[in-house]
């Protein structure tokens, strides 16, 4: 994530007065966005990314709203700005959101047990030495709290992060869900629903003890089968009836519909002669009707949608007049809990499912301080900026961390620094 100072701008502030500012503030925001859409382009035509949208907002002012490229590369056919993208793990922010709802209802406290509400948790088991076939474990010193899984801290992981001798077992017994992201042959059969991956990771042995250390996982998953306990209701239909119809987010949930598959995009991924088509849009799993409803990576949306979630954070949890967290609850999400450490390029503070940006991420030029972020594996991303009201996104559809990656968050970045931050 590279972000650029854009001094000229504040040069021309520190001289200017009155209509002259106005104008002249602009002029540099408009160089920004053009500067923004040719760095995308140039992206696009040399075959590092599909197509992108990218918005850019302060306040009640859109500064940029660009989009380039294509949904299928192949046939030519150019991205709609309506298009549904795979959130991914831009899934997490949202269900932690809906977790800090219920909090504010009394239906649930952060340092309760998960397993008052999962008792499929209960006497979990810590992995102390061994290996898959003569592993030994230890019993947890302290239950699994929600707000351990809020940072990723619970013990809990993902079956394609790490070849430690849990994450073997996560491999040969299935515990994951049906999904092409990390799925290696040989695998177990994956769970096919929610109560069933819940059950299973109760069984299987931790990485570690709750509250050692951040550990990338399955934690926010394991967040939405405690909203369907807690509210009495299925997460697709507590989200939709009490986030997505409120905010007005009309295209977003876990499901695709026939009439929307127009719209759809194609799932591309970085290969070393360029990108190939990972998933196409009518084979995807966001059609089975019967999918897992994965709280953690399995929503779809578009970037108007995602948007207006992102503009409720940066106006301390309220939009449009509707108001879904207290300001406190927001603050809380973003307050630095855990070091982000060994995940991506640099380390980062992280709260209640988001990573936050702070002095040191801003000196090495990453996350400005105060920033809070999160992406998803289909290289979305978004970050949001309370100080100024500002958010800024970027949705794309393909599987990768190189070229392509780097291109549209340095991109992205830059343009947020020139509009926004200088």
């Amino acid at each position: 994530m590279i972000w650029r100072s854009a001094s000229a701008l504040a040069l021309m502030l520190s001289f200017s007065a009155g209509g002259h500012v106005h104008a002249q503030t602009t002029e540099v925001i408009s160089s920004a966005e053009k500067q923004l859409r040719a760095d995308l382009d140039r992206a696009v035509a040399d075959g590092r990314i599909p197509g992108a949208i990218a918005i850019i907002v302060k306040g009640d002012r859109r500064l940029a709203d660009v989009t380039v490229g294509y949904s299928d590369v192949a046939a030519k056919e150019p991205l709609r700005h309506d298009a549904i993208f795979r959130l991914y793990s831009m899934s997490k922010p949202v269900t932690s959101v809906a977790i800090m709802m219920l909090a504010e209802r009394g239906k649930l406290r952060l340092d309760d047990p998960v397993a008052k509400y999962l008792p499929e948790w209960r006497d979990m088991r810590v992995y102390a030495s061994g290996g898959l076939d003569d592993m030994v474990t230890e019993p947890v010193r302290r239950p699994v709290t929600i707000a351990d899984l809020l940072t990723h801290s619970g013990g809990i992981t993902y079956h394609f992060t790490g070849e430690t001798p849990v994450h073997q077992y996560y491999r040969k017994y299935g515990v994951m869900r049906d999904t092409p992201v990390g799925r290696m042959p040989g695998d177990g059969a994956p769970a096919r629903t929610l109560d069933e991956l819940v059950a299973r990771l109760g069984r299987a042995p931790m990485l570690h003890q709750p509250g050692e250390t951040f550990a990338y996982s399955y934690s926010t998953t394991v967040l939405g089968a405690v909203i369907e306990r807690a509210s009495g209701q299925k997460l697709d239909r507590f989200l939709k009836e009490q986030l997505f119809d409120p905010l007005g987010m009309k295209d977003t949930g876990f499901f695709v519909a026939a009439a929307d598959l127009g719209r759809f995009t194609p799932l591309y991924r970085e290969t070393a002669e360029g990108l190939a088509v990972a998933e196409t849009a009518a084979a995807s799993d966001y059609r089975d009707k019967a999918r897992l409803l994965d709280g953690g990576g399995a929503i779809a949306g578009t970037a108007e949608d995602y948007l207006r979630f992102a503009e409720m954070l940066a106006n301390d949890g309220a939009l449009g007049g509707t108001r879904i967290l207290s300001k406190a609850s927001v603050d809380a999400m973003l307050t630095p809990r855990v070091t982000l450490s060994g995940f991506g390029p640099e380390s980062l503070q992280f709260g209640y499912g988001f990573s936050l940006g702070d002095a040191a991420s801003a000196a090495r030029g990453g996350l400005p301080a105060g920033a809070a972020s999160w992406a998803g594996s289909g290289n979305t991303w978004f970050f949001v900026d309370r100080e100024h009201r500002a958010a800024a996104l970027v949705m794309t559809h393909f599987l990768g961390s190189g070229e392509g990656q780097a291109a549209i968050r340095a991109a992205v970045g830059s343009a947020f620094s020139q509009m926004v931050r200088d």
